[in-house]
């Protein structure tokens, strides 16, 4: 509850301040323009240069492919490593998956 009647208080203040001082407000604004201007320019130029500086070094842009263009054939019968029977497991059986133990309650001492 605080925190919103603070709220409420600084944005009353804020208006009525904005309404007294628009004239200071502007002149502000005013100030930043050129600073906003050469900041951008600034970096509009290094991204150019940037730019022709890449292109001026006389390598051509090499393009690498990220993907095969080639699909490869699946096979009918899936893999014996991959379905689990290798030579070794063709004679045990599957074990049957068991359920989790119950705890016994513990005894009270009397």
């Amino acid at each position: 509850m605080k925190i919103f009647l603070g709220g409420i208080a600084a944005l009353v203040v804020g208006i009525i301040l904005l309404i007294v001082w628009i004239e200071h407000l502007l002149t502000v604004i005013l100030g930043l323009i050129p600073i906003i201007l050469l900041v951008g320019g600034g970096f509009a130029a290094y991204s150019g240069y940037d730019e022709i500086k890449e292109k001026m070094g006389g390598e051509p842009e090499e393009f690498e492919t990220t993907f095969d263009t080639k699909t490869a054939e699946t096979p009918a019968e899936p893999s014996k490593v991959v379905a689990g029977t290798t030579e070794e497991e063709k004679g045990t059986k599957p074990r049957a998956a068991r359920a989790p133990r119950r705890r016994r309650p513990k005894k009270k001492e009397a």
